[in-house]
C-alpha cells in the first residue's frame, strides 16, 4: 500500500516537461523592454506624430512583456526589481510597481518599492501602475490610499483617478485643503478635469496659492478671475505648466486679449516658445504669416510648424511641407528642461517656410479672418468626443481642451486613455 500511495502522489505532480521554464536572463529582458516601452508610451501620449494605431501597438507590446512577467510569478517580480535597482527610472518604477501591486496584497507602498524611491516624483509612475491592474483590484486600493495618511499613496491615488477619469466623490473636497501641497494641488487639478462644478468656489479661493487652481477654474467655466492667473509669473517655471497655460489661455479670453499676451510672451527669450504654442491654440488666420516667419528660427521652427498644422490642418510630412535638409538641433534650454518638450521637439517635422506659404496660398480664402480655426475648420464645429483614428495625440489634446471649454460641467476628454480596437475601429477607455 505505501508503494501504491507513493506512485499515486507522484502521478499527481506535473511532469517536468510541462512546467514553465523560468530563465532569469529572459525575464530580465522582459522587464527592461517593458520599462522602455512604458517610458515611450508616457511621451507618445502627447506626441506630435503618434496616432491611435501607434499607441495601440506600443501598449500591446508593453502588455505582452507584463503578461510574461506576471506568469513567472515571484521570479518575474524579482526580475523587475533587479531592473529597477540597476536603473531607477519612471518606466522601471511602473513595471516593478505593476507586478508588485498585482502580486502582493499589502497596501503600504514600502512593501512594493524601495524606500529611497518613495518620493513625490514617483507618484506618476505608481499611479500608472495602479491603473494597469485588473479593474476589480483598482477600486479597493484607491479607496484605501485615498483614506490613508501616507501622502505619496494619496497623491498616487489622485493621479490614478485622473488617468481613469474616476470621481472619488465626497473624498475629493477635503483633499483640496490637504496639508501636503502636492496632494492638494493634484486634488484641485482632478476636480477641474472631472468637471466638479460643486467645488468651483473652494478652487477660486485658491487662485493665488495653488498653481493648479487657475487651470481647474477655467476648465470649470470661470472666465473672469481665473484667466489672469493662468500664465506663470516666472519665465523659468516648469515647461509642463507653461505649455498647459499657453494652450488654454486663448480659449478663456477674448482674441484681442490673447494676442496681447502672445506679443508679451514673444518679447522674452525664455517664453517665446509659449507664444508660438498660444498662437496655435488661438487659431486665427491673421497669425499665419507670423508663424511662417518663425519657421526660419531653428529654436521655434518645429513649434511654429505644429501651430501652423493645428490651425490649418496641414500635415507637414504627408503634404510634403518638410525641409529637404534639416538644421542641426540647436541648444534649447527651455525644451531641454523637460522630457516631454524634448520628445515633442525631436519628433516634430522641420517645416519649410516656402512650401508652407505655397500650400497656404491655395487655401487661405477658405479660412475666414477673425474666426478661430482648429485643424482646418471653424473650431466650434468639431464634434465631441474627439475622433481618435487619424488625429495625432497632440491634436487630440487640443481638441479635448476645445470641447472641455464648451462643456465645463463634463469631464475633460481623456486623449491619453488606453487605445481599444473595436468593431468600428480604434476607441478610448
Amino acid at each position: 500500500m505505501p508503494a501504491a500511495g507513493g506512485a499515486l502522489a507522484a502521478a499527481r505532480q506535473p511532469a517536468i516537461w510541462n512546467r514553465p521554464l523560468l530563465e532569469p536572463r529572459i525575464l530580465r529582458l522582459h522587464a527592461e523592454n517593458a520599462a522602455f516601452l512604458a517610458d515611450r508610451i508616457a511621451m507618445a501620449r502627447d506626441g506630435p506624430n503618434e496616432r491611435a494605431l501607434d499607441l495601440f501597438d506600443l501598449e500591446a507590446r508593453l502588455g505582452g512583456h507584463l503578461t510574461a512577467l506576471r506568469r513567472a510569478g515571484a521570479a518575474g517580480l524579482e526580475a523587475a526589481l533587479m531592473a529597477l535597482d540597476a536603473e531607477p527610472g519612471p518606466g522601471e518604477i511602473l513595471v516593478a510597481a505593476t507586478l508588485s501591486l498585482g502580486h502582493r496584497p499589502e497596501d503600504d507602498l514600502c512593501v512594493h518599492l524601495p524606500g529611497r524611491l518613495l518620493v513625490p516624483a514617483a507618484a506618476s509612475a505608481i499611479s500608472a501602475a495602479l491603473a494597469l491592474l485588473d479593474p476589480p483590484r483598482i477600486g479597493p486600493r484607491l479607496r484605501v490610499w485615498l483614506d490613508g495618511d501616507d501622502r505619496l499613496s494619496v497623491l498616487a491615488a489622485l493621479e490614478a483617478c485622473s488617468r481613469l477619469r474616476a470621481d472619488p466623490g465626497p473624498r475629493l473636497a477635503p483633499l483640496l485643503r490637504h496639508g501636503a501641497a502636492p496632494v492638494a494641488a493634484q486634488a484641485v487639478r482632478l476636480a477641474g478635469e472631472l468637471g466638479r462644478a460643486d467645488l468651483g468656489a473652494p478652487i477660486l479661493d485658491r487662485l493665488g496659492s495653488c498653481a493648479e487652481a487657475p487651470r481647474a477654474a477655467v476648465l470649470l467655466g470661470e472666465r473672469h478671475h481665473a484667466p489672469p492667473h493662468l500664465l506663470p509669473r516666472d519665465p523659468g517655471a516648469p515647461p509642463g505648466r507653461w505649455r498647459e497655460a499657453a494652450e488654454l489661455l486663448p480659449l478663456a479670453v477674448p482674441p484681442a486679449a490673447a494676442r496681447a499676451e502672445i506679443a508679451r510672451l514673444f518679447g522674452h527669450p525664455a517664453t517665446r516658445r509659449w507664444a508660438v504654442v498660444a498662437a496655435g491654440a488661438l487659431g486665427l488666420p491673421e497669425t499665419f504669416d507670423w508663424l511662417i516667419a518663425q519657421m526660419e528660427d531653428p529654436l521655434l521652427a518645429r513649434s511654429a510648424g505644429l501651430a501652423f498644422g493645428q490651425i490649418t490642418g496641414a500635415r507637414l510630412g504627408p503634404d510634403n511641407l518638410e525641409r529637404a535638409t534639416f538644421p542641426e538641433d540647436p541648444e534649447d534650454p527651455v525644451a531641454d528642461a523637460c522630457r516631454l518638450e524634448r520628445s515633442i521637439e525631436s519628433h516634430a517635422y522641420w517645416p519649410d517656410p516656402e512650401k508652407c506659404g505655397a500650400w497656404l496660398a491655395k487655401r487661405r480664402p477658405g479660412l475666414a479672418a477673425g474666426e478661430r480655426h482648429l485643424l482646418g475648420v471653424a473650431a466650434w464645429t468639431h464634434a465631441a468626443p474627439p475622433e481618435p483614428g487619424h488625429r495625432t495625440q497632440l491634436q487630440l489634446r487640443a481638441l479635448s481642451l476645445e470641447i472641455a471649454c464648451r462643456t465645463p460641467s463634463a469631464p475633460l476628454p481623456d486623449w491619453r486613455a488606453p487605445v481599444r480596437l473595436g468593431p468600428d475601429g480604434f476607441g478610448r477607455g
